[in-house]
């Protein structure tokens, strides 16, 4: 569990990190769509206005779901806006308890809710604090594997919560999507990445651009101190992939 911003009611012993580099401006989509927008919709919403306060969004694994989160609790704090981030597939280090009063912050990211599966007590737990968010009118941000439709969550009130805001479906890149971030992640960096080099990149290493990204740091520094351009045995040399 992560909360941010001075103003956060209470401290929650949970060691959890937000990514420094989660940005909402570094997230690749597979097509262009109202996701970002309504995203920063959740901390940008002005008095009188109807936005909406609840957003889903569900995926396969490697989507992109708990980068999102982060990146916008990594959002809000540069906007002083309290905001948590609890991973619920780490409900075996927490009590139900914890969830009292977390609608004090004004942004609430709750990850994985599918682990909350066959746990009647943490479903109930959640459909409370959603109507707790819901009646403060702070904002709510949950990833899941499957659309409330198909939610095997066993709980029907909080299954019929899931479908009460925006939806939306995250889709896997594909490689050359993937392979274009990257270059336009290393072109931000200064680095002159070619095609066969970040082909070389998805091949050879983990394929989720957060790992890709972590590539990039590491040729980023290697090349610096080398002068070197970043070309496949430079690349092979520096991440010891034989």
């Amino acid at each position: 569990m992560f909360h941010s911003s001075q103003n956060t009611p209470q401290q929650l012993p949970l060691g959890v990190q937000l990514r420094s580099d989660a940005k909402l401006s570094r997230f690749v989509q597979s097509q262009q769509s109202a996701l970002i927008p309504a995203l920063k919709g959740l901390i940008n919403r002005q008095e009188g206005q109807s936005q909406e306060s609840f957003v889903y969004l569900y995926g396969r694994e490697n989507t992109g779901k708990s980068y999102l989160l982060q990146a916008l609790c990594n959002e809000a704090d540069l906007l002083g806006i309290s905001a948590i981030y609890l991973p619920l597939s780490q409900t075996d280090e927490l009590s139900v308890e914890m969830l009292e009063g977390l609608e004090h912050f004004q942004l609430v990211c709750l990850d994985d809710v599918d682990s909350v599966i066959g746990d009647s007590a943490w479903q109930e737990a959640l459909f409370h604090l959603f109507n707790r968010i819901r009646g403060i009118g702070h904002s709510l941000l949950i990833s899941g594997v499957d659309s409330p439709a198909n939610s095997q969550i066993e709980l029907q009130d909080l299954r019929s919560r899931l479908a009460w805001g925006l939806t939306f479906k995250l889709e896997a890149l594909s490689d050359e999507q993937k392979r274009e971030a990257i270059q336009q992640e290393a072109a931000a960096r200064g680095l002159v990445l070619a095609d066969e080099v970040a082909q070389y990149l998805l091949n050879h290493g983990e394929r989720d651009l957060s790992k890709q990204y972590e590539y990039l740091d590491q040729l980023d520094r290697a090349s610096l101190q080398a002068q070197r351009k970043l070309t496949i045995p430079f690349a092979k040399q520096v991440l010891g992939w034989l």
